[in-house]
């Protein structure tokens, strides 16, 4: 008989549960962007696909997510702690390159306070990563190869991702949020040889 349990690392190991979400799971927002934007408490959303980008000492989710309107949940982990800092993020514009992006970038958005009236923010850039990214839908999962994701933050505390692939650029634009605001409902997979 035994005394003690076999250690933990004989058994599998456990994925952590914002790895890899698998397509078809539901997820539920209730950070204070999805309640301006939506003017609801939570929304709960069908992860459609992802892309995942993957260099040295940076791994990175970005999850489209469905509700009639779509949004993208970032996650943002530590490959070596596991340690994870979240974004909502909406797929502002693709444009086609035409000249390298500067140091800093001023967009201009509807002010939802004042109809018909603008505002400018100005993104500083932080960081330049080259990656691997692999999209990840339900009909399989794509690789490629040389994307470069370009960061950026403004004073107001919103963050600008720009991913370059091949001759298109991809603005993502999102806020920070926080682990509680995120309820993740997996979709059950069923193994391949059942």
């Amino acid at each position: 008989m035994r005394l003690f349990k076999r250690k933990k690392e004989e058994s599998s190991p456990q994925r952590h549960e914002l790895c890899d979400i698998p397509v078809g799971s539901m997820i539920e927002l209730s950070d204070t962007t999805t309640f301006e934007l939506e003017e609801k408490t939570t929304i709960t959303y069908e992860l459609k696909a992802y892309k995942k980008y993957e260099a040295e000492g940076f791994l990175r989710y970005m999850y489209q997510l469905v509700n009639g309107e779509e949004a993208i949940l970032g996650v943002n982990m530590d490959p070596e702690t596991g340690e994870c800092e979240l974004a909502r993020f909406l797929m502002d514009s693709e444009e086609e390159f035409e000249e390298a992006l500067g140091d800093t970038i001023t967009m201009e958005f509807d002010d939802p306070d004042n109809e018909g009236e603008t505002y400018q923010t100005e993104f500083n850039r932080d960081d330049i990563i080259s990656t691997k990214m692999t999209v990840v839908a339900a009909d399989g999962s794509e690789e490629y190869h040389d994307i470069e994701l370009q960061e950026y933050s403004a004073e107001d505390g919103s963050i600008l991702s720009v991913e370059l692939w091949d001759s298109w650029f991809t603005f993502y634009i999102g806020w920070i949020i926080e682990r509680a605001d995120v309820n993740i409902f997996p979709m059950e997979t069923v193994p391949e040889d059942e």
